[in-house]
Parts: C-alpha cells; sequence; structure tokens
C-alpha cells in the first residue's frame, strides 16, 4: 500500500450524559487550541491559543438541513461497502441529523494539526460522526452526490461513553477498492498527546443544548495518520453512523465541499522598518548624523515596538544653521497575526516648527508615516498620514504637495543641481508568478522623506564643493509573508474578508486587542458576530456588528464585508469623547469576473462624528484626515485598495480588494494628557477581495 496516497474520515462518536454530569473538560496543548467543549476563546486575546470563535485562517464550513428534505442515506448503506450505498432525501434520526460542522488545519513549529467540530440536532443518544477526505472527485457510482473512495482511506473515530467521561480517538486506513474493503487501525496513543476532544457537557454554548457539540484536535505530523494537503485530497464531506463499530450502518450526510488546505504561515512572516527624525551631512564641517531614530522587527506571531522623543534640535549647536526643530518624535512598531495572517510594519516621524538652512525651508509641522502589509496573498504599503502644516521653500508657501515634488534650487547660490525633493516617496510590492502554486512570498517596502534638501555647494565663493543633505522625517517600512499554498488543478478563483468591530495596538500588547472579528477563508463562506456594548482601555462603543461573507461560483467571485458601531466614544476626558460618533459603517464589497474586477465601499457611514466637540458636517470623504493637537490625528472613512490599485474602485484584471475604516486614531505624542500610549485604534474596519482568473 503507498502510504502517501489515501483519504480521510473523521469520525466522532459522542455519548450523552444527564445534565448533572461533572463537566467534560479537556487540555488546549494540541495545536494550541482550545478543546474544552464550547466555541470561545477563553484564553482571551494576544496569544497563540484559538478556538472556533477565533479559529486558523484555513476554515471549512459545512450545513445540513434536516426533515425529509435532508441528504441521507438508504437503508443497508454500510461503512465498509461504499459500492453498495444508496443516497436518499429523507429524515435522519435526531441524534445522527447533522446541522453544521467546521474543519481547520493549523502549523505549529514544523507540526501539522486538524481540528474538528459538529453540531447535531437532537441529543437523544450517541452520535458517530465522519468527516471524510477523498483522493478522488470522481462520483461513487451507487451515490453520484458523494466522491468514489479509493484504496488508503483513514477514518478517524471519535468515541465517548460513559456520558462523555471517556473520550477514545482511533484511526484508520482503508484496505480496500470503489465498491469494498476494510479499515486497519493505527494506533494514535494516549488522548491529551497526540489527540484530544471534548463536548459540551454541561453546555455553556448560547443557543445550543448539552450534548449537541463535539470538538476534537489532532497531532498529524507525529501521528500515523502523517500529511493531509491538497496534494492528497480534493473534497470533504460529514457523514454519520449507527454506532461506535466501524462495519455499522451510515445515516446522514452533507454536501461535499473543497477543503481550505491553504495553511497561512505567519511563524515564517517579517516585519521591519523604522523612523527618525532628521539626518544631516555637512563636508565642511564632517557632520553625518541620525537624529533621534526608532526602530523594531518582528519574526513570527507577536509584535515589537520602539520610540524616541527629542525637544529642542539645533544642528551644529547653538544656533541650528542647519536645522532646527522644537520637537521631534519617532517611533515603529512591527506586528505579525494569526487571524488575519498578516505582517505589519508602521514606522512615524514628526517634527515641529522646523527650518532648514536657515529659512530655505520652514514647515510648522512636518510627519512621515510609513505601513507595509503583507499576507499569503496579497502586499501592498501606504503612506496615509504622512503630512505638511505651513510650509514653505524659499519663502512661497506650498500646499497640497504631491508624492516626489522636485524644486531645483539656484545654482550661483547654492551650487549647481541643488533641489528641494518634497514627500519622497519610494514604495515597491512582490508576489510569486501567477502559475506558481506554493513556496513563494508576498513582500512590501517603502521609504519616505518628507523634505530632503541636498545642496552641492553651500560656499560658492570657497573653492570646492561644500555639499550639505538634509532629511526632515524619514519612515521606512518592510513586511513579508509566505505564500498561501494553492491546490494544484484548482480554479484560480478565491475570496477574502473580514471585519473587526474595534481593535488597538500600542507598545503596551504583545499583539493587537481585537474585538468582534470574523472572516472567511479563500474558499467562501459567512461570519458574523453581534455585540451589545465593548469597552477597552477606556473607549467605549455601543450597539454593534461585525460581518463577512463570499461565495466562489462557476462564473464570479464575490465578497462582502462590513462592520457598524453605535455610541462611539474615543479617548474620554474631562470635556467628554475626543472622538464621538452616533453611528459608524464600514463596508467593502468586490467582485471579479473573465471581464475585470473591482471594488466598493457600499453603504459605508459616518454619522454625528465629533472631534474634541466639534461636529463634523455630514458623512466624511474618504481619507478625510483632521489633527488633534497634544494627541496625535484622526483619519477618518480611510481607505486603501489592495495591490496598489487606485481608488474608488480599486480596478483590476483579475483581482481586486478594498479596506475600510470608519475611524482610525492614530496617537504620535507620548506622556499625552488622556494617558493614552503611542499606537492606534481603529473602530470599523472591512475587508473583501476576490480573484478570477
Amino acid at each position: 500500500m503507498r502510504r502517501e496516497l489515501f483519504a480521510i474520515t473523521v469520525g466522532l462518536v459522542i455519548g450523552v450524559g444527564l445534565i448533572g454530569s461533572p463537566p467534560v473538560l479537556a487540555g488546549n496543548g494540541v495545536g494550541s487550541f482550545e478543546i474544552e467543549g464550547n466555541r470561545a476563546d477563553d484564553s482571551g486575546p494576544g496569544d497563540l491559543l484559538l478556538d472556533w470563535e477565533s479559529p486558523p485562517p484555513g476554515l471549512t464550513t459545512f450545513t445540513d438541513a434536516s426533515g425529509q428534505g435532508d441528504d441521507s442515506f438508504g437503508l443497508g448503506s454500510k461503512e465498509l461497502e461504499p459500492g453498495g450505498w444508496k443516497c436518499i432525501l429523507g429524515s435522519a434520526p435526531g441524534k445522527a441529523d447533522i446541522v453544521s460542522g467546521e474543519l481547520a488545519f493549523r502549523t505549529l513549529e514544523e507540526k501539522n494539526f486538524l481540528f474538528a467540530s459538529f453540531r447535531r440536532a437532537a441529543t437523544d443518544g450517541d452520535v458517530h460522526m465522519d468527516y471524510e477526505f477523498n483522493q478522488s472527485a470522481e462520483p461513487n457510482p451507487a451515490c453520484p452526490d458523494l466522491p468514489r473512495r479509493t484504496a488508503g482511506d483513514i477514518v478517524i473515530t471519535f468515541d465517548t461513553e460513559n456520558g462523555g467521561r471517556t473520550i477514545v480517538v482511533r484511526a484508520f486506513v482503508w484496505d480496500g477498492n470503489a465498491d469494498v474493503g476494510n479499515f486497519v487501525e493505527l494506533p494514535l496513543g494516549d488522548k491529551g498527546v497526540l489527540w484530544d476532544g471534548a463536548v459540551n457537557i454541561p453546555n455553556s454554548i448560547p443557543g445550543y443544548q448539552p450534548g449537541d457539540f463535539g470538538e476534537a484536535a489532532i497531532n498529524l505530523t507525529d501521528s500515523p495518520i502523517g500529511e493531509i494537503s491538497c496534494l492528497l485530497f480534493a473534497v470533504a464531506y460529514m457523514k454519520t453512523r449507527s454506532s461506535t463499530s466501524i462495519t455499522s450502518e451510515l445515516k446522514d450526510r452533507t454536501v461535499p465541499v473543497p477543503v481550505h488546505f491553504g495553511d497561512d504561515r505567519p511563524d515564517l512572516a517579517n516585519a521591519r522598518g523604522g523612523a527618525y527624525g532628521a539626518r544631516v551631512r555637512d563636508a565642511q564641517l564632517g557632520l553625518d548624523e541620525t537624529l533621534v531614530p526608532a526602530s523594531s522587527s518582528q519574526s513570527g506571531v507577536g509584535s515589537n515596538s520602539g520610540s524616541n522623543q527629542l525637544l529642542d534640535l539645533n544642528v551644529p549647536p547653538p544656533a541650528g544653521d542647519i536645522l532646527r526643530a522644537d520637537v521631534v518624535r519617532s517611533s515603529a512598531r512591527s506586528t505579525i497575526t494569526e487571524s488575519p495572517g498578516e505582517a505589519t510594519h508602521v514606522s512615524t516621524a514628526e517634527t515641529a516648527n522646523v527650518s532648514i538652512l536657515d529659512g530655505l525651508v520652514n514647515a510648522g509641522a512636518v510627519r512621515a508615516v510609513a505601513t507595509t502589509r503583507a499576507s499569503g496573498g496579497d502586499s501592498s504599503f501606504s503612506s496615509l498620514g504622512s503630512a505638511f502644516k505651513d510650509l514653505a521653500v524659499q519663502g512661497v508657501a506650498i500646499n497640497d504637495v504631491t508624492p516626489n515634488t522636485r524644486i531645483d534650487l539656484p545654482a550661483a547660490q547654492f551650487g549647481p543641481g541643488s533641489y528641494v525633493v518634497l514627500y519622497e516617496r519610494i514604495g515597491s510590492t512582490s508576489r510569486p508568478p501567477p502559475d506558481q502554486d506554493s513556496g513563494g512570498t508576498y513582500a512590501a517596502d517603502l521609504q519616505v522623506n518628507m523634505i530632503h534638501v541636498y545642496v552641492t555647494d553651500a560656499l560658492p565663493p570657497v573653492p570646492g564643493d561644500q555639499t550639505v543633505e538634509v532629511i526632515v522625517s524619514h519612515a521606512g517600512a518592510h513586511s513579508d509573508f509566505p505564500q498561501t499554498t494553492r491546490c494544484p488543478g484548482a480554479r484560480d478563483q478565491a475570496v477574502g474578508g473580514h471585519a473587526f468591530i474595534a481593535s488597538e495596538s500600542n507598545d503596551g500588547f504583545e499583539l493587537p486587542v481585537m474585538v468582534g472579528y470574523v472572516s472567511i477563508p479563500a474558499t467562501g463562506g459567512h461570519d458574523h458576530q453581534d455585540l451589545d456594548q465593548a469597552a477597552f482601555s477606556g473607549h467605549l462603543v455601543g450597539a454593534s456588528e461585525s460581518d463577512s461573507s463570499g461565495t466562489v461560483g462557476p462564473t464570479v467571485s464575490a465578497a462582502s464585508s462590513y462592520a457598524q458601531a453605535a455610541r462611539v466614544c474615543l479617548a474620554p476626558g474631562e470635556n467628554g469623547c475626543t472622538i464621538g460618533a452616533e453611528l459608524v459603517r464600514a463596508e467593502a464589497s468586490s467582485s471579479a469576473d473573465a471581464a475585470g474586477a473591482s471594488s466598493n465601499d457600499g453603504e459605508t457611514k459616518l454619522v454625528g462624528v465629533t472631534i474634541a466637540g466639534t461636529p463634523v458636517p455630514g458623512s466624511p470623504d474618504p481619507n478625510t484626515k483632521v489633527e488633534i493637537p497634544g494627541l496625535g490625528y484622526v483619519t477618518l472613512n480611510e481607505q486603501f485598495c489592495d495591490d496598489q490599485a487606485e481608488l474608488p474602485n480599486c480596478p483590476g484584471s483579475h483581482q481586486t480588494g478594498l479596506t475600510v475604516r470608519a475611524i482610525h486614531l492614530v496617537v504620535t505624542v507620548p506622556d499625552n494628557s488622556l494617558g493614552l500610549r503611542v499606537g492606534d485604534v481603529i473602530v470599523a474596519e472591512a475587508h473583501s477581495a476576490a480573484t478570477f482568473i
């Protein structure tokens, strides 16, 4: 038998005890997934432990009908006799009636893990649940709704007895053909080592009944099961059996679906970069100084940050003939998250009351922001947030500066070839070739210099060239993320989406704190959350909801996400909310077909927004930025496209993506009067993406 060719059936057998039975508890060591009989992430944000309400990115979902219209098996359909299966429309016993289920895969420290869950219609007896993975997508002649079984299939059974007090997970390999065969057991060892399982007795899941939910985790790498990947399997489906015996009769079944095997690898992702307030080079004085630097880097899931600040900068001292500034700040933050699987770096540099070369360039404030993002299927960069205030070059006021604006300086005064570049921005993204399915990397890089002065001869009357170079407010960022494996032979179609109600990132958190996060895999699906209210670090939001959905159809890929929050109050102080809103909604929708791809912001709106007590009229235009003295700035209705496409529709030949954030507060001032740490607060983010090739 060839070990590398197999299909898999994961079977769960649950015995239901009395309501008064003791709790069915299980550890959370197998795959760092909480296997304790509920769906909530009880460990909280900022760690590697997951649960079904915050699963790994690659989630496959199953749903099934009940009653006479249910897909089920006819009498006499035996597990070991697929050639004799009878597939009918008809009801299954409640205890064996599948309502829904999930599969997820995860890689940690080079080991692969499988997680499975189910919900059934009734709890009046044991349930025996199978998750079958098939190498072949060809139909079973006896039951064309299901795929043909081939030699090497594996069954993993999850059995409980005595009301859930005893749980045993076993594995069997199929030794047979498409018509008949036997299962040979593969030993999995003791519970809690290579596998774990639990049921919801007693129940703590709203709307569920004790015993109608079960879950399991399996270490595939260290068990005889080995690899489960798209190189081996085409589809998967769920079914139920009549008893614990592997030879028993079959009852209910779901529709086979493609499984999202592409496992994001945030453990191999990187984010790094830095910022500085200024850099001064003067050949005559022998100066080459980088002033007020800050940097950070992160490899694997986690977050790292750095910051720096200086008051009253004068170069050279005491007069500051080359550079003067009242305040100089810089910060950098590198973050890699598992859900969503993403590497992000943000660098910021700010200077206030700047004067370069005795007034050649003056500015009330200068800010550089460099942001890069990379995931398993996309990369992008942005300089959103970069800004000037009261900028003048050679006494001439300059407004609405476009990137890489160059102003040539008089040769007689500054030497030939001298210049000032404003908002100097150099960015790039890279991705694997279109025909590469795995092993590639998505990356993004960005360098921003808000003021770059280069003088070839600061003293023309003096023999020789006296070069001077001054850069004010520099920010740089890099992010890279391994390519998520795309199954060979799969259609070049995918969707993406996530949404959350609020998040906060700063140097006080190991990972961003996120509230109301929902997401969908590349194969599509639906996820939704409702919250009555949420509070984090003193910020408050009222009734909120987040939603993400997507479908991959024969002629189109489509996804839509939204996040909505009422009664928003950010950074409350003695005079009320620094930022308030009656209602905010961020929405992003994407669609791709043979004619092209585009996105839109749907019903995005901001109602009743106030900043420091001042009302913001109407619903703000995309990327409306408002300075908040002594704190930082806020961007209202922030929008940006995937793959550096252009707003408003993020058009593409084959793929498109859009992110919308209702409110994005950026705190840049340390030791501010509100006591907020340097970092970001986002309220209502929605992202959607679609690919069709």
